[in-house]
């Protein structure tokens, strides 16, 4: 059977079990080559023919001499063929070098040396392209993070191995040049004989499409500069390719560099295989726990602001690493923190331009890279030198000229880091800002399987803080544009922000202009967020949505999504204790849950309709965030702490028979527990200045006799006759609403204004029982959750307060007049 070339929705079993069958066998080729090389290495240096650069040009020069062939290779014939003939390659391979350590003959080695790294660079460009074949774009940089991590393990086990196997046995035969065959030649075959399994490894991948193509011809062997220009045509992955060939430049040169400062402290004697492969193993395992966490960091999706991240470190670390005396302990961790970092540096580059390539050129687009990988190998090797007798002509010890080099390849970090910023700002800020975000706040969400994976679609949530966006884009495995209005623009860090995150900047004197630069976003394939209320809650509940999405959502064509934030009411971004900011968090870290909405499907889209639609998912948020624990009583006096009627830790006074009339005490007893406030039951009213009171019929008729001189009093009314004002001085009467026991709505107080040019927004309005909490709904006439039927004539205006048409009808009240008297 033959795979497709990237798998619809989730990789089947069938896929997972051939990509690891082909981590099994890179691990295995990758352990042999390595193993391979570090007995040749030193062999080369008991029999007295150095041979540590000559080594690094030859594992180079095959990705110069053969790339354009290997790339075609695995773009014409299936990429499972490719690697099975590499594994069947490399057990020939090993077998001729057995025989030639058999013969005494260091050439012939040598030869099979070569032979290794022209048998890596053909399986390189297929074992990296049937990534993506294999399991698809979604678990991409998770599969390319393994892929490297367990390479780099394999390397390391090889140079580890090799390294004290071939001094093990050559101190046992005598530590003499003609001995040094003898020790390095049961190690090779035994290696010899365990490539064997590897061919049945890649056996068991299956079969890919084959792309076809141009056939062989003497131009494709020297068609290197046309490959590289193909791949510099698109942008991104000329830049990301120049970072990919930074990393292994720099990768040589540290490999280099450390055989160089081993073999200076043993003089190239006994003990230089096991202290080069000493080195070498702290680099490799700092590479391969590198990789290993950077798989988990882009299980998700792949984050290229992990690399200019990556890239300060590898300047400060190997900024320490060049003061640092070789060979002590802390030598080996900085140099292996050196090598995790720079894990860390390549890995989302290398993900990235997977996703990029095309279907049918990832082979050769990824030979190019080799290509380009391979120049940066042999600058560095040439570098190296070139650094050693600059240091010896000018007089400098060894280990002078070691940290001049180690200064040196700070430097090129330090630029290299620089050079990236400038590229992805956005991408680093995000990253840092999301980084802060998860830290201070512990959020749960769900319903995001709902976006589509590709595609345009228009995302429409609650707006409660200015941190927003960033809880949004934390959950989001797509990167998300959103859409502000330029007045918020005066602000030069928002304008920055804005720009670097790609924001779509409006003007509301201009609509028709912002509508059109919305869809053209939409059509482009992106998920827009346009926050529909045009503004930011200050009460807690969902403000009034504005008509401006129903002609994108129409002329568009994509998905809509309703997407909630709940808890974010409360955070220091929000509006509630009546400022924005300047105040302190109630716990570190907070919580939040965000809820993505079902698709909301009528083309014929409607104010009306989302409101719906957003106050079902606020309800789908608050639900997922207890997970089915904790009483109905519990449930519903946290929808109280969202919003700003009863304030948080507040003292809560109810008349004894009110309580057993309205059976709402549990629920207020809840709120304060999970508020620091507190609840007293009381047999009589008293008019305390500040006090806060939840009654009904039983505490209207206390009130007429009781003393409000100079002082302020909240009642929050329950009864039957609520929607009646009760218009005494120093009283605030606020009609609220329960049914069955549960608090459905409430009244606050006007919240104020941030400054003059904010719009107005009411916390009640004449016939109304208050803001309908964020968690309720309404659908048939009934509300959930828990179906309870609403008194008669009660409906959802759209500013989210539950009004009686009947009583506004009875007392020809204009809710907008009330308003503006009150304001």
């Amino acid at each position: 059977m033959i795979i497709p070339d990237e798998p619809e929705g989730e990789p089947t079993k069938r896929q997972w079990m051939g990509y690891w069958s082909m981590i099994v066998q890179q691990t295995q080729n990758a352990f042999n080559d390595k193993a391979a090389q570090f007995i040749l290495i030193p062999l080369g240096g008991a029999v007295g023919f150095s041979v540590e650069s000559w080594a690094g040009l030859m594992i180079a020069l095959p990705f110069v001499l053969f790339a354009p062939l290997a790339g075609w290779m695995s773009d014409r014939y299936s990429k499972k063929n490719v690697i099975l003939g590499a594994a069947v390659a490399q057990v020939g391979i090993l077998a001729l070098i057995c025989l030639a350590v058999f013969l005494k003959n260091l050439p012939l080695g040598l030869v099979g040396f070569f032979l290794l790294a022209v048998q890596s660079a053909f399986f390189s460009p297929a074992k990296i392209g049937i990534n993506k074949e294999l399991v698809g774009s979604k678990h991409l940089g998770f599969a390319a993070g393994v892929q490297q991590m367990t390479a780099m393990l394999a390397i390391l086990a090889g140079q580890v191995v090799a390294g004290w196997w071939y001094d093990y046995r050559y101190r046992a035969l005598g530590s003499v040049s003609e001995i040094a065959w003898q020790a390095a030649f049961l190690p090779l075959l035994i290696l010899a004989c365990c490539s064997v399994p590897a061919v049945f490894m890649a056996l068991a991948i299956p079969r890919v499409s084959a792309h076809g193509g141009a056939k062989l011809s003497a131009k494709l062997l020297v068609s290197h500069f046309k490959d590289v220009r193909e791949l510099w045509v698109d942008r991104g992955l000329r830049q990301a390719s120049l970072g990919v060939a930074y990393f292994w430049g720099f990768a040589s040169f540290i490999n280099l560099w450390s055989v160089k400062v081993a073999k200076s402290l043993t003089d190239g004697g006994e003990g230089f295989g096991t202290l080069s492969s000493m080195f070498m193993a702290s680099a490799s395992l700092g590479m391969a726990l590198g990789f290993g966490y950077a798989s988990w960091l882009l299980r998700k999706k792949i984050e290229l602001g992990w690399v200019p991240l990556a890239g300060l470190a590898m300047t400060v670390t190997a900024l320490v690493l060049a003061f640092l005396t070789p060979g002590g302990w802390p030598f080996l961790v900085c140099l292996g923190m050196l090598a995790f970092f720079s894990a860390l540096f390549l890995s989302p580059l290398n993900a990235w331009m997977q996703d990029r390539y095309p279907a049918n050129k990832r082979g050769e687009l990824q030979a190019a890279v080799n290509l380009q990988d391979c120049f940066a190998g042999i600058s560095a090797v040439i570098a190296i030198e070139i650094m050693i007798r600059v240091a010896a002509a000018v007089g400098l010890t060894e280990l002078e000229g070691y940290r001049g080099q180690m200064l040196a390849v700070a430097l090129s970090c330090g630029l290299m880091t620089w050079f990236i910023v400038r590229l992805l700002p956005a991408d680093m800020i995000r990253l840092v800002c999301l980084a802060i975000v998860k830290t201070l706040y512990r959020i749960k969400f769900s319903g995001t399987e709902r976006l589509p994976a590709h595609g345009g679609a228009l995302i429409l949530p609650n707006h409660v803080s200015y941190a927003d966006a960033f809880f949004i884009s934390a959950v989001s495995e797509r990167q998300v544009r959103f859409v502000m209005d330029e007045t918020f623009m005066a602000s030069r860090l928002i304008r920055l922000s804005a720009r670097l995150f790609g924001t779509l900047s409006i003007r509301r004197d201009q609509p028709l202009e912002a509508i059109r630069k919305t869809i053209e976003a939409l059509e482009a394939g992106h998920l827009v967020v346009l926050f529909p209320e045009g503004q930011l809650t200050r009460t807690g509940g969902l403000c009034e949505l504005e008509r401006g999405f129903e002609l994108i959502a129409r002329k568009a064509k994509v998905p809509v999504f309703p997407l909630w934030v709940d808890g974010s009411w409360g955070s220091i971004f929000s509006y509630e204790r009546g400022r924005f900011f300047r105040k302190t968090p109630y716990r570190i870290p907070y919580g939040l849950s965000i809820a993505v909405g079902e698709e909301i499907h009528n083309r014929k889209l409607t104010c009306e309709l989302v409101q719906q639609a957003m106050m079902k998912t606020s309800g789908e948020a608050i639900a997922n965030r207890f997970s089915g624990k904790g009483t109905a009583e519990t449930f519903n006096g946290y929808q109280l702490t969202q919003l700003e009627a009863l304030p948080r830790g507040c003292v809560i006074r109810m008349l004894e028979e009110d309580r057993q009339q309205l059976g709402i005490d549990a629920v207020l007893i809840s709120f304060a527990s999970q508020t620091g406030g507190k609840f007293i039951s009381e047999s009589a009213f008293s008019a305390e200045d500040g006090a806060i009171w939840v009654g009904g019929e039983a505490l209207r008729k206390r009130l007429a006799s009781a003393d409000f001189s100079r002082k302020t009093v909240r009642f929050f009314d329950f009864g039957s006759s609520a929607l009646i004002p009760v218009r005494l001085e120093g009283l605030v009467h606020l009609p609220c609403l329960s049914v069955a026991g549960k608090i459905v709505s409430m009244s606050l107080p006007h919240p104020p204004k941030p400054s003059e040019r904010s719009p107005f927004q009411a916390g009640y309005k004449a016939g109304s029982r208050g803001k309908l909490l964020p968690g309720w709904y309404l659908e048939d006439g009934k509300l959930y959750p828990g179906g309870l039927s609403l008194p008669p004539g009660m409906e959802i205006d759209s500013e989210s307060f539950l009004v009686s048409v009947d009583f506004l009808l009875d007392v020809h009240t204009d809710p907008e007049a009330e308003i503006g008297a009150a304001q």
